[in-house]
């Protein structure tokens, strides 16, 4: 909850950043890069042991920190830009479907039950009117956003998956650290320090680097993390559906954008479909009779 909180608020911010003043690159690169010098140059005093991992787990944190970090951040925003936030939300919140199917059909770790169904759907349901109001017009791929759309899904969904398996070896901040720590040497091959100093960033303009840093990755991904390591992969999957309802209130609270009653409608579904996962299996049982797939 607190995961979607921070990354949901954050959502508005992001956008009048890249619509005003950065680009998306700049944006996707600082975020998880400052983040994972918070944490070098704290673990580096406090804690060095959390940088111990097996060597032959190398590869799965380097590809955690590409694709699920890197990835996703830059395919989410670029979608954004190319289409419009709306879109781009709508698109990457596909990411608990593959999740569900992945872990029930591949890994074999969760069961498909009603519930899960049942709470699948209305999230996805409401993510659909909370973020488009019930309008197709609004999503809107087109260009690159054809391919970065379904990518940002796709990437988020492997994120999920790969850190709940990492999680069962190492301890939260050993995860943190190293897909941080890969991902900023990945945007450091892509855009070197000497093409950032080029750009003459003011203090100021650092100044928010570090903020958005904090607010939409390190706290949230840090308190997303920690729930994985309690959580199934499927439920924790569902419930970061919340992300677009609290995106679509913070922007009409923070952007002055609309905020409708078909909107408000798709909120509660969503709330619902998370406080189905809640409901202790005793009193679903006299709901719902239980059956897997």
């Amino acid at each position: 909850m607190v995961a979607v909180l921070f990354w949901g608020s954050s959502a508005p911010i992001g956008k009048y950043l890249i619509v005003t003043r950065f680009d998306t690159l700049i944006l996707a690169q600082t975020r998880t890069s400052l983040t994972f010098i918070l944490l070098l140059v704290y673990f580096l005093f406090k804690n060095r042991t959390i940088f111990k991992i097996d060597i032959t787990d190398v590869w799965k944190f380097i590809i955690l920190g590409v694709v699920g970090i890197s990835m996703t951040n830059y395919t989410y925003y670029f979608t954004a830009k190319e289409s419009s936030v709306a879109t781009a939300i709508l698109v990457q919140y596909t990411a608990p479907v593959w999740v569900v199917l992945y872990s029930v059909f591949v890994n074999k770790e969760d069961t498909l039950d009603r519930i899960t169904v049942l709470s699948l759907v209305l999230g996805l349901l409401g993510c659909y009117f909370a973020v488009t109001a019930g309008s197709l017009q609004s999503i809107n791929l087109k260009g690159w956003a054809l391919i970065t759309g379904p990518m940002s899904a796709f990437t988020f969904a492997y994120q999920i998956l790969a850190t709940k398996q990492l999680l069962k070896r190492y301890s939260l901040w050993t995860v943190l650290v190293y897909m941080f720590g890969f991902s900023a040497v990945f945007w450091l091959c892509i855009n070197p320090p000497w093409h950032i100093i080029a750009k003459n960033y003011s203090v100021s303009d650092w100044g928010m680097f570090w903020m958005f840093a904090v607010i939409s990755i390190l706290i949230p991904q840090t308190a997303f993390v920690s729930g994985l390591k309690y959580q199934d992969a499927s439920t924790a999957g569902i419930v970061s559906i919340l992300e677009p309802v609290i995106a679509i209130i913070a922007a009409f609270l923070i952007l002055g954008e609309s905020l409708s009653m078909i909107q408000l409608f798709g909120a509660v579904l969503v709330v619902g479909a998370v406080g189905l996962l809640q409901v202790h299996p005793v009193v679903m049982k006299k709901m719902v009779s239980k059956f897997t797939f």
